[in-house]
C-alpha cells in the first residue's frame, strides 16, 4: 500500500518495513517481536529472575546456618576445653607471676627445704608435673617481661642434669648429658617430658578468657569464624594442659654478665644465676640457691658448640650437691 511515508531516497529496506507496518503485515527480519513472543519473552525474564532470587535466598539462608553451626561449634569446644581445665588450672599463669616476681627480688641466701636434703631427694621431688622458664632477671618485673622468657624458655640441660647429674665436673661427663638435652627424641629428653613450658599455658589459656568467646560471638562472617577456628587448633592444647596443671614452679633468672670477659659464640660468659623450686599451690619455697657460672674450664672445642650447655649442666650439679650435702 502507498504511503506519504515513504520517500524515493528512503533505503528499501526502510521504506519495506514502513510499508508493512502501516498495511498491517509481519514484520520483516529486525522489525520488533509480535505481541504474543514479547508476552513470553516477558514471562521468561520474569521467571529467570524469581529463580535467581530463590537461589540467592537459599544460598544466604544455607550460608547463614553454616555460619551458626560453625560459631556454635567452636563456642562449645572453648568451653569443653574450660570445663576440662577447671578454674585453679585455668589461673596457673597469674599464681606463678608473683611467685617469680618474688625470686627476682632482693636476694634472700640459700634455702633448701628438708624434703628436699639428702642425696637423690631433689631429683625423686622433680618427679611431680613441673612448669619451667628461664630467662634474664631483669625481665621477671614485669609481665610482659615473664611472657617473653617465657616465649624463649625451653626444657634445656639444666632441666636434663638436674634429674641426672654427672657424677663429676669433667668434660666427659658433663658434654654428653649437654648434647643429648639438644636432641629431641634422646633418651634424656623423655625423662623429662613431665615438664611443661608456661609459655604453652600463657597461649592456651588466652584461648579460654571471656574476650576471646566475645570475638567469637561478634564474627559475623563464616571467613572470620574460619580464621579463629584455625588459630584454636593450633595453640599447643596438650601441652598447655601440662603447664597449667603443673603442681611445682622451676625457673631460672640470669643475671647480668661479666661484661669484661669476651663471650663464647652462644653469647655465654662468666654470670652468677639464681635457680628456685617453689610449691604453686601453697607458694612454698623448696629450693633457693645463687651460683656462679663460668664455661672457661672446658676445652676451646668444646665451648664453641656447647658453652650454654656445659654452663646449665655445671650449674644443675652444684645444685644437686648442695641439697644433698645440707642434710637428711
Amino acid at each position: 500500500m502507498p504511503t506519504l511515508l515513504v520517500t524515493k531516497k528512503m533505503p528499501a529496506a526502510l521504506a519495506g518495513r514502513v510499508e508493512a507496518s502501516v498495511a498491517g503485515r509481519r514484520a520483516q527480519p529486525g522489525a520488533r517481536l509480535a505481541p504474543r513472543a514479547m508476552a513470553l519473552l516477558r514471562l521468561g525474564a520474569l521467571s529467570a529472575v524469581a529463580g535467581l532470587a530463590v537461589w540467592a535466598a537459599s544460598s544466604f539462608w544455607a550460608a547463614r546456618q553454616e555460619t551458626r553451626a560453625l560459631r556454635a561449634e567452636l563456642l562449645a569446644r572453648v568451653r569443653s576445653e574450660a570445663a576440662e581445665l577447671g578454674p585453679i588450672d585455668r589461673q596457673q599463669p597469674e599464681r606463678v607471676r608473683p611467685l617469680l616476681a618474688r625470686l627476682a627480688g632482693p636476694w634472700e641466701g640459700d634455702a633448701f627445704d628438708p624434703e628436699l636434703r639428702g642425696a637423690g631427694r631433689l631429683a625423686r621431688a622433680l618427679e611431680r608435673p613441673t612448669v619451667y622458664v628461664r630467662g634474664p632477671i631483669s625481665s621477671f618485673g614485669s609481665r610482659s617481661g615473664v611472657d617473653e622468657s617465657a616465649a624463649a624458655s625451653h626444657v634445656d640441660a639444666f632441666v636434663v642434669c638436674l634429674l641426672d647429674p654427672p657424677l663429676e665436673r669433667t668434660e666427659r661427663q658433663v658434654a654428653p648429658r649437654a648434647r643429648a638435652a639438644l636432641r629431641s627424641g634422646s633418651e634424656a629428653r623423655r625423662r623429662v617430658a613431665h615438664f611443661g613450658r608456661l609459655h604453652d599455658a600463657l597461649v592456651a589459656l588466652a584461648y579460654l578468657e571471656p574476650e576471646w568467646e566475645a570475638r567469637i560471638a561478634e564474627a559475623r562472617t563464616r571467613r572470620q569464624l574460619v580464621r579463629l577456628r584455625d588459630a584454636f587448633d593450633a595453640a599447643p592444647w596438650a601441652e598447655g594442659r601440662r603447664a597449667a596443671r603443673a603442681e611445682l614452679l622451676l625457673v631460672v633468672m640470669d643475671e647480668p654478665g661479666d661484661t669484661s670477659v669476651p663471650a663464647e659464640l652462644d653469647g655465654e660468659r662468666p654470670h652468677e644465676v639464681r635457680v628456685g623450686l617453689v610449691e604453686i599451690a601453697s607458694g612454698r619455697t623448696l629450693l633457693r640457691a645463687r651460683r656462679p657460672v663460668d664455661p672457661r674450664w672446658a676445652s676451646a672445642e668444646t665451648r664453641a658448640t656447647l658453652a650454654a650447655g656445659i654452663d646449665a649442666c655445671t650449674l644443675a650439679l652444684e645444685v644437686t650437691s648442695a641439697a644433698a650435702s645440707s642434710g637428711g
